[in-house]
């Protein structure tokens, strides 16, 4: 075997490592999603590649072709943190995050730099969006469209 032919197929190696470490959603390993806490990068139903969650938190799956999906729609620059959870049809996309024990279901759509904590819910059809922060108790649901303030804080 050539050098060349060894420098290749060690360079063809590391990539699959790296690959297979599930680390495409982590933009930065100086500031890493959920404050470091452990947990995968996901895959959405369709086969996109989805955001970090962390292992206590709970994004619902379904399995396609023997392979576990989100439910929802988790968009490659988002964090589900602690106890959070996302369930149903939702969307959560741009870089949001969700930790707490927040809830985002049913159609809801969280995007933008959205920060949704606390034990917040965002669900029916709801949207929450832009530098928006909701957190506490609050409810955000209906029809609701919520964007750039602080809700519940």
């Amino acid at each position: 075997m050539s050098l060349l032919s060894s420098v290749f197929i060690g360079l063809f190696l590391f990539n699959i490592s790296t690959y297979a470490g599930d680390d495409w959603c982590i933009i930065t390993f100086v500031n890493p999603p959920c404050n470091s806490a452990p947990g995968n990068c996901t895959i959405n139903f369709d086969g996109s590649l989805g955001g970090f969650v962390a292992k206590t938190a709970y994004v619902e799956s379904v399995m396609v072709n023997g392979l576990s999906r989100n439910r929802s729609s988790i968009g490659l620059n988002v964090s589900i943190c602690d106890y959070a959870q996302v369930t149903g049809d939702a969307l959560v996309a741009g870089a949001a995050r969700v930790s707490g024990t927040a809830w985002i279901f049913g159609n809801a759509r969280v995007d933008g730099n959205t920060q949704i904590t606390g034990n917040a819910q965002v669900y029916e059809d709801a949207r929450v969006n832009g530098d928006t922060r909701v957190g506490g108790d609050s409810k955000i649901s209906g029809n609701d469209l919520i964007s750039n303030g602080n809700y519940g804080f």
